[in-house]
């Protein structure tokens, strides 16, 4: 199938959007309730799910492994709770900014990324001559 064409890959930059945008809203959340007495900040934790692939995504054998591992983190993301952790601290505003403004880098980056290997892919159905 066309979609399986570039592997893991796009589905696991897929699941680390949404992962990222997830963790766009709660530090919004987070922002917005920086006045809020007795609210403590929370965080999305998912660079630890996506680290572990790295290891695994050499080998051929393990395409299929991986494919369900990304399934098993789409349905956290889905599930949103699953992947929002308080962190019993009161929210700094400062920390706020600078966690968002990580986080809006990863996105960017994930989305060059994403489009230079659709360029890469289109040059290599149309050949190298571009026709």
């Amino acid at each position: 199938m066309i979609e399986d064409l570039g592997g893991v890959t796009p589905k696991l930059v897929v699941s680390s959007l949404n992962a990222l945008l997830l963790r766009h809203e709660v530090i919004a959340q987070n922002i917005a309730n920086v006045s809020t007495e007795n609210y403590t900040a929370q965080r999305v934790s998912f660079d630890e799910y996506v680290a572990n692939f790295s290891l695994a995504a050499d080998s051929p054998s393990s395409q299929k492994i991986l494919a369900q591992e990304i399934e098993s983190i789409n349905a956290l993301v889905a599930d949103k709770n699953a992947l929002i952790q308080s962190t019993g601290e009161e929210v700094e505003i400062d920390k706020e900014v600078i966690e968002l403004t990580e986080t809006v880098l990863k996105y960017r980056a994930l989305l060059e990324a994403n489009s230079k290997r659709g360029e890469i892919m289109g040059m290599a159905v149309r050949g190298r001559g571009g026709r």
